[in-house]
């Protein structure tokens, strides 16, 4: 029986094994192994970055696919792009086409600048201003505003318009910022990516810093220039690092103040670099020491620079590469273009102090049209051209199935009142120099029409004071009205009975005129001017030579074009003055004259030559000139061979033209260095009667010139048909 028994339980326990295998599940085929995800991490590192585009183009000739993406500064540019869908060929062709001086230096062409604005332009004051408000100074907060940078970083960010995680664009990415406040690391994950991008490159000094969520933010250099632990907090398993920068201990030491400087600056970014390091799997480190931060005019040969690193890893990046299915269902994730942003609102925001009609005539973009990147450019440009604001932009906005496109403009936070320095100095190498200094001060936005009180103060051999209030009519600033006090002091050279003598002439005067701006073109006005005038002989022999002391009063007219590039050196463009004065006895004038004074520089450019033509003179009209009212000529550019103011009369002029030959440029934010020559003739007669082309003189000047930051420097030899010469060592405006 128990045999029985136990012969039945086994039999159970086969047949519930039996069951609870027919039971189980068939053996699944073994799942593939997931590949790594792969980080990219760049560098910042100015121009050497574009060594980040050549990385690129190799990784993608490799088949390696990159997951997410990681950059500070110019790294962040790049990634960013490539993260928002653009191919290494576009990355390439953006970094070798982009015009890199025009972005550094990040000025308007002078040309299109409202006439107000490029008005100071015509002394010799700098171009470089300071606020003044609340009593004490105030200094722009970089080199550079970074306009035309801000301007190509939001046309080229529209591929990823209306992503704001940045986990959504095509590879997610992240850029690294530092907080100007706190010091802290800003990694920038979501929001605008152009403004992002703009904040990570926004090197201290250099760019002007950018607010994100009430953050100031500055180029993330500082605190993480190469940012692996970011790409480390987004998933990444392998880390391919590029790293533009140089070690410090292979680093050259430096023999000047400014290498010193720049050493000591980069400390800290070069340190977090190395700090990182140990994290990084592939590190990729172009050799570009032959390049500096702003050599972006290399671009063409920093990319293969950093093809020829990435190469140098090509074992290691093989091992990552993924087969040709993979890679294509990559390329079609990566590649991305610009959606099409159909726009159902246009607007501009003038910001405080500015008339809404005032900006919104320069924006051309319309509603119910594709938004026209073309276009948007134009409008951008010609907001920042108004020269109100240091930066313009645009943002959209989603409104249903198409765009808001809003366009801003940022006041320069060191106005609305601004401060210019000029400096002038003059000497012929032989004893005889002048020394001048200026300083001005413009108040604008005094009321919604835009008036302006301009003020201006002259210290040296040639003192003198200004102030002009400046009021339009209209909102349109077309009609204006304006009036002025002036008081100066002159040195010129007067014909006594057979000899010339050295005068000193005081000059107060007052004016009112109406008029008609041009808009970028000039200005014309017509008004009265009444004059107080003393003039008193210079030297031993002063107390017996006449005094000169009238009263003139009388009417004016003026027009100026002003369409030309730059005052210092002129490459291309017209500048053309004319001015009439009546002076008669029923507006208070002593003597009755008529005087017309013209001066016009025409000026072109083929590559490195340029061609300046000036022609200066004036007229009596029928009559002649009182002393203090005469023509002179002598200086440079003006018969060269004379001394300045050697000649003199009511009638005539010179004709000068002028070859100058560029050399090159002076470093980073410098302008051009000259060689040229000049042909110059002229004369000035006492009567319109004397006037005959026999008698012109003749002269010709060598001249070496640098456009430098104080102005334009000139040191020139001329030589008169008469046998005379001179030489010139100038600072300052001469045209």
């Amino acid at each position: 029986m128990t045999r029985t028994w136990m012969k039945l339980g086994l039999a159970v326990l086969l047949i519930s094994a039996a069951v609870r295998v027919s039971a189980a599940p068939p053996e699944s085929a073994p799942s593939p192994p997931q590949r790594p995800r792969i980080g990219l991490v760049l560098s910042g590192g100015g121009a050497l970055g574009l060594a980040h585009v050549g990385v690129i183009k190799v990784l993608e000739e490799l088949h390696v696919p990159v997951d997410c993406v990681a950059g500070t500064s110019m790294g962040a540019i790049v990634g960013g792009l490539y993260a928002a869908g653009y191919s290494p060929e576009e990355l390439e062709q953006l970094a070798t086409t982009l015009p890199w001086r025009e972005i550094l230096l990040d000025r308007p062409d002078r040309r299109h600048l409202p006439y107000r604005r490029k008005m100071d332009d015509l002394t010799y004051l700098t171009r470089w201003e300071m606020g003044f408000s609340d009593g004490r100074l105030r200094m722009p907060p970089s080199m550079i505003a970074g306009q035309r940078l801000g301007v190509e970083l939001r046309v080229l960010g529209l591929r990823a318009a209306g992503i704001t995680d940045f986990d959504e664009l095509p590879l997610p990415f992240r850029a690294v910022a530092a907080d100007l406040d706190t010091g802290e690391v800003v990694v920038l994950g979501s929001g605008d990516l152009a403004t992002a991008l703009r904040a990570s490159m926004a090197v201290p000094g250099v760019f002007a810093p950018t607010e994100v969520n009430g953050r100031v933010l500055v180029d993330g250099g500082v605190v993480a220039n190469l940012p692996v632990e970011t790409a480390r907090a987004m998933g990444a398993d392998i880390i391919i690092a590029i790293d533009v920068g140089v070690p410090l201990a292979s680093q050259q030491r430096p023999d000047s103040i400014a290498g010193i400087l720049s050493r000591t600056s980069s400390f800290l970014t070069r340190l977090n670099v190395e700090h990182v390091l140990p994290g990084v799997d592939i590190l990729i480190r172009p050799e570009l020491r032959e390049w500096k931060l702003l050599d972006f005019h290399g671009a063409a040969k920093i990319l293969p620079r950093g093809a020829d690193a990435a190469r140098k890893q090509i074992e290691a990046l093989r091992a990552l590469s993924v087969g040709e299915d993979a890679w294509k269902a990559y390329l079609r994730r990566q590649r991305r273009t610009a959606p099409a942003l159909r726009l159902a609102s246009v607007s501009a925001d003038p910001g405080p102090g500015l008339e809404a009609n005032t900006v919104s005539k320069k924006v051309h973009s319309q509603p119910g049209h594709e938004l026209d990147t073309p276009t948007a450019r134009g409008d951008l440009k010609r907001l920042w051209e108004l020269g109100e604001f240091v930066t313009t932009d645009f943002t959209l906005v989603p409104e249903g199935d198409a765009w808001s496109l809003r366009f801003t403009g940022r006041s320069k936070p060191w106005g609305p009142n601004y401060l210019r320095f000029g400096l002038a100095v003059a000497t012929d190498l032989e004893g005889e120099s002048q020394f001048d200094t200026q300083a001005a001060l413009t108040m604008t936005r005094l009321n919604r029409w835009g008036a302006e009180l301009k003020t201006a103060v002259q210290v040296g051999q040639s003192p003198g004071a200004q102030a002009e209030l400046y009021q339009p009519l209209t909102t349109s600033r077309i009609p204006f009205l304006a009036t002025g006090a002036s008081f100066s002091q002159v040195k010129t050279q007067i014909p006594i009975d057979a000899s010339t003598e050295q005068y000193r002439f005081w000059v107060q005067r007052l004016t009112l005129d109406a008029g008609l701006a041009l808009g970028r073109y000039g200005e014309l006005r017509a008004g009265i001017r009444r004059d107080s005038t003393n003039g008193r002989a210079q030297g031993e022999n002063a107390d017996d030579l006449p005094q000169f002391d009238r009263s003139d009063g009388g009417l004016r007219l003026n027009l100026t074009i002003d369409q030309i590039d730059s005052v210092n050196f002129p490459r291309n463009g017209l500048l053309a003055f004319v001015d009439l004065f009546e002076a008669k006895t029923s507006l208070g004038a002593d003597i009755p004259y008529e005087r017309l004074d013209f001066n016009v520089v025409l000026a072109g450019t083929h590559r490195r030559h340029t061609l300046v033509g000036i022609l200066h003179g004036g007229s009596a009209l029928g009559g002649t000139l009182p002393p203090s009212e005469r023509l002179h000529l002598g200086g440079l550019f003006s018969l060269s061979g004379l001394p300045r103011g050697e000649v003199s009369g009511s009638y005539g002029g010179v004709a000068t033209l002028i070859y100058f030959f560029r050399l090159g440029r002076l470093p980073n934010f410098g302008e051009g260095i000259y060689v040229g020559a000049s042909l110059e003739a002229g004369n000035l007669w006492e009567t319109q009667d004397q006037v005959s082309r026999h008698d012109l003189l003749w002269s010709y000047a060598i001249v070496f010139g640098a456009d430098t930051f104080l102005g334009p420097v000139y040191f020139a030899h001329g030589v008169n048909s008469g046998g005379k010469d001179s030489f010139y060592l100038l600072l300052g405006r001469t045209f």
